[in-house]
């Protein structure tokens, strides 16, 4: 057309050249559409002028400043939707873009540029695959001690340090294996063949986990280069995770492909998408998800789920906001976003400060909360009448120490919802609604405890005991305030306490002798200070006004001491029943003995096992009820002590 202008610069031009000159090297040559510049492969290497006039006295430095200028209008004819850049597919072979002019406002915004740069050259078809095959060819070969014959190889595949290139450690653009003008690539394990694969056309469809796939997404092995390993078919599973379906020109993507929730890197980038599928919410192990090139112009807020995802490329779009829900992604490393027309707020954000603080921008922005659903109650016995006056309504809840909720350690909430202001009203919303007649708490701040909750639930009529953890012993009184431990509250017009008792494992274990004193009982028990409180309650509206033994406890939190776990809890069930003897009327239980000597393991374990019979059939004739975190899971071996 008449306003159409093609432009290449690409070397020196003699004054008073005009029309069309000759160049001599092998340089890239700048394609100009519409005034917006496109970096492409042109051979042989020469320059076309039309309705121009021509340049004098050009040195090599102003062209390659020319070249770069010419760049840089193509990413913003991009960027503004410009509908001859839309598509990478205008241009034939490999699309290489020439770093643009740019001046970086920091090291944050200088990732961003080379991200971009690196998106740019993935734009045909299925670059990241044919790359990755390349590279495990050029791997074997070398592996195998043959030479590396690069014939094997289509025409403008890179090979060259693909790990360091797509890890974002190198920002120099992939070399083609040219003989002397490639880069050493880095040598992998045979380990990692077999991760990635492209689907070809709409015929090519496979199912995850069917039978031998190759690394070259095929049903037969490749022709020359991969050792395939038989045994890894035997394993369950699919054998690839990541998927390549970039630079195809697809506008759609079938609602299947959401299926494969073993994928770890999906790659769409350089199509024709104008959205992406609420239903990519399903990939919940992407780690990985380019988008780059596309006609997106937003992001569903159901991305937020993918909360494993470490880097999202999203460059070259149309996209001018972003969802608060993408603040749930806290592993989040790389957000690509150059080359839309974003927010100058979001925009300056993550060029000047980078990923994580544009993340948790959005996250502490989302202050619209979808209020849960309402608990729904599971009926154990369906025979018993909840309306009986017999029945008792019990509440557990770890309330969360403000002191450990930290935005290290709870890195995917907002930080406004961190706020013990804000979590204690919650809290209290939870035990108004519910009014039930025991509530026990765990991890209650001693301040707290007086300062809120005693005045709190007092007037919704209750009373309640509190215990702190074995810390607080040797601290100062201002530190006292900031111990945390267990407090149970009970409904005043209903129960009377009779008796509050405190059993704090590591003091009591000094004390028995039928523990062994060794090394490693020390390390592993002694140095945790947990707690259970005891509330010993009278039923006030019952006839003859029955007892009830209340037990709160806080049981150690490492799933790597599980033997510490079921020693403090059997030493609760010892304690519950020693106190069903003092103020139940029980029969005295004699004690469990945790220790032994070596040679008698078979007459211990059955004087433990009459032992614990006995006490159970005490637990029979005693109202108790057993609350707290117990950090365990129902297939341990402390569920099944206190089940049985």
């Amino acid at each position: 057309g008449s306003n159409t202008h093609l432009v290449g610069m690409a070397g020196a031009l003699v004054p008073g050249d005009h029309g069309m000159g000759g160049m001599g090297g092998v340089m890239p040559s700048a394609m100009m559409v519409n005034g917006a510049g496109m970096m492409g492969s042109m051979a042989p290497p020469h320059a076309l002028y039309a309705n121009s006039e021509g340049v004098s006295g050009m040195s090599s430095v102003q062209a390659v400043a020319a070249a770069q200028a010419a760049a840089q209008a193509a990413a913003v004819a991009a960027a503004q939707g410009n509908p001859m850049m839309s598509s990478p597919s205008v241009m034939s072979g490999p699309l290489q873009m020439a770093p643009t002019s740019v001046i970086p406002s920091s090291q944050y915004h200088q990732q961003q540029i080379n991200l971009q740069q690196r998106s740019r050259t993935s734009a045909t078809p299925h670059y990241h695959a044919r790359a990755a095959m390349a590279l495990q060819r050029q791997q074997a070969n070398y592996l195998g001690g043959t030479t590396f014959d690069p014939s094997h190889m289509s025409s403008g595949t890179p090979v060259s340090n693909y790990a360091d290139f797509l890890s974002g450690r190198s920002t120099t653009p992939l070399g083609h294996m040219n003989g002397q003008g490639s880069t050493p690539a880095i040598i992998r394990p045979p380990s990692t063949r077999a991760k990635s694969t492209s689907i070809g056309s709409a015929n090519d469809r496979r199912t995850p986990g069917a039978t031998t796939y190759y690394p070259n997404g095929n049903a037969n092995p490749p022709a020359t280069g991969t050792p395939v390993q038989q045994n890894a078919t035997a394993k369950s599973g699919p054998r690839w995770t990541e998927l390549d379906l970039g630079g195809m020109n697809l506008r759609a993507i079938s609602s299947p492909l959401f299926k494969y929730t073993f994928l770890t890197k999906l790659y769409l980038n350089h199509n024709q998408l104008a959205s992406l599928p609420a239903a990519i919410s399903q990939l919940r192990n992407l780690e990985e998800l380019d988008a780059s090139g596309n006609l997106l112009s937003a992001i569903p807020p159901e991305l937020g789920l993918c909360c494993k995802l470490k880097e999202l490329l999203l460059f070259d779009n149309r996209i001018t906001d972003l969802p608060y829900e993408l603040g749930t992604l806290y592993q989040l490393e790389s957000l690509g976003l150059e080359g839309n027309p974003l927010q100058e707020e979001l925009k300056g954000l993550l060029q000047k400060e980078g990923t994580r603080a544009l993340v948790e921008y959005l996250r502490d922005s989302g202050t619209a909360m979808v209020t849960p659903p309402d608990r729904q109650w599971i009926a154990l016995d369906k025979d018993v009448k909840t309306d009986s006056p017999d029945v008792i309504t019990v509440l557990s809840y770890n309330v969360l120490c403000p002191k450990y909720a930290t935005p290290q350690m709870y890195n995917y909430c907002p930080s406004w919802a961190l706020t013990w202001e804000y979590r204690r009203d919650t809290i209290m919303s939870e035990l108004n609604a519910f009014q039930p007649d025991i509530i026990c708490l765990q991890e209650v701040e001693a301040s707290q405890f007086d300062e809120f909750f005693k005045d709190k639930l007092g007037e919704m009529g209750y009373e309640g005991v509190f215990w702190t953890k074995s810390r607080a012993r040797t601290m100062s009184e201002g530190e006292r305030k900031l111990v945390d431990g267990c407090a149970t509250f009970y409904k005043s017009s209903m129960f009377k306490c009779m008796a509050s008792h405190l059993l704090e494992f590591q003091q009591s274990a000094l004390s028995r002798k039928d523990f062994r004193k060794c090394d490693d009982f020390f390390n592993r028990f002694m140095t945790k200070d947990n707690i259970v409180g005891f509330a010993v309650l009278k039923h006030c509206k019952l006839p003859g006004e029955p007892t009830v033994f209340v037990a709160n406890a806080h049981v150690h939190w490492d799933p790597e001491f599980t033997d510490v776990k079921m020693v403090q809890t059997a030493m609760l069930t010892e304690e519950l029943a020693l106190l069903a003897k003092k103020y139940g009327g029980l029969a005295p239980a004699p004690p469990v003995h945790h220790g032994g000597t070596a040679g008698d393991g078979g007459s211990e374990a059955h004087r433990v096992q009459m032992q614990l019979q006995q006490q159970q059939k005490q637990f029979q004739k005693v109202a108790a009820i057993i609350c707290g975190d117990f950090n365990s899971t129902p297939d341990s071996g402390l569920y099944e002590f206190l089940s049985r």
